[in-house]
């Protein structure tokens, strides 16, 4: 303290410093206070409740293949629906390659008769061989189709019952296999008597002794007569009721006969022609027939019914639910007019139209 006294500028020196800085401090406290920036990184928490009710929410964040998406729209709906889509919905229902059979009408065979005109009409002398059916049989109900009819037939008879016949008949080119088909067809779908324009009646129909049997139990479904070589069905006139399993498999037969045809030229049904066809009797004429009802009835039976059950037949015979008639019911003039094999009830004239190079007219 007495240096601080005895040095007189030393002290002045120090007041004056205490003075300064207590000059300084204050005016330090009394200069306003201003924000600066900051360069701290805010972290902001948002919580998902409030956007709740405007955003599609999952069941599942971790498991996206069993995620379940749903839309809860609050004020303004989604643009486009959300549709759950499921296989049953976009695959049509299950089908299975076995056709229905209809059911067999319980009258059996009906009285009508079936005939179907090609391309030049009622040329002479088929309307000579009608007028035998409708004279002999004045109550028989009759039909004769042209090639416009008859397409419309298969149609409306086939198209969603049997699809693959219709497209079938409509691609086949060849006109004599068309017309067996068709008559195959019409006997499936309708039953009742096919015969051919070249066909006359030679007894009525009635007096035949087969529809009451058919038509009182059902015993008969299908009615065929041998040809002149006696093992063979006449394909120019066959009775039969709706129904019949037995035509069913003829169909059949005649489906397989063309497909492998087609196959073996390398074409579609609708490219085969008559040429490609060996022989149009095994493909889908008497023979061909013949080979079908035989087969069927062996299935149905269970046992085998072949050509010696019906070669050389002398009576009506019945094999199952087909009649069976002796060659001199529909092919007396082709076997020399038998005597003793019963009545002679048509005379098939063979007009032979289908014996071209494009297998008809």
């Amino acid at each position: 303290m007495s240096i601080l006294l005895t040095n007189r500028p030393t002290a002045a020196l120090l007041s004056a410093l205490l003075l300064l800085n207590f000059y300084l401090f204050h005016r330090l406290l009394r200069q306003p206070v201003i924000d600066l920036p900051t360069t701290t990184t805010t972290t902001t928490i948002t919580t998902t409740t409030a956007f709740t009710p405007v955003i599609l929410t999952t069941s599942s964040t971790h498991s996206p293949t069993t995620t379940t998406t749903t839309t809860t729209p609050v004020s303004d709906p989604p643009s486009e629906p959300t549709t759950t889509t499921t296989t049953a919905s976009i695959l049509p229902e299950p089908t299975t390659s076995q056709t229905p059979t209809p059911t067999p009408t319980p009258t059996g065979i009906p009285l009508k008769l079936w005939q179907k005109a090609g391309p030049r009409g009622l040329i002479p002398p088929t309307p000579e061989y009608i007028s035998t059916w409708t004279t002999l049989n004045p109550t028989l109900r009759h039909e004769i189709l042209t090639d416009g009819s008859s397409a419309a037939y298969v149609t409306n008879a086939y198209a969603s019952l049997w699809p693959e016949v219709s497209l079938l008949y409509e691609a086949i080119q060849v006109p004599i296999v068309k017309a067996d088909l068709l008559r195959l067809l019409i006997l499936y779908a309708d039953g009742g008597i096919w015969s051919d324009l070249d066909v006359g009646c030679d007894r009525a129909v009635e007096e035949w002794g087969v529809l009451e049997t058919g038509r009182n139990d059902g015993e008969v479904s299908v009615v065929v007569g041998l040809e002149f070589d006696g093992w063979q069905f006449a394909s120019w006139t066959v009775m039969a009721a709706a129904g019949s399993v037995h035509v069913r498999a003829a169909i059949e037969y005649v489906m397989g006969q063309m497909g492998r045809i087609a196959a073996e030229h390398n074409v579609t049904v609708e490219g085969v022609t008559m040429e490609m066809i060996p022989d149009v009797v095994d493909a889908s004429g008497p023979q061909a027939m013949t080979v079908a009802i035989l087969q069927s009835l062996s299935r149905e039976l269970g046992e085998t019914v072949g050509r010696a059950n019906i070669s050389q037949v002398r009576e009506p015979t019945l094999l199952g639910d087909v009649l069976v008639l002796p060659q001199a019911a529909f092919a007396a003039r082709q076997g020399g007019y038998p005597t003793d094999q019963g009545p002679y009830l048509v005379s098939h004239h063979y007009a032979g139209s289908w014996k071209n190079e494009q297998g008809g007219e």
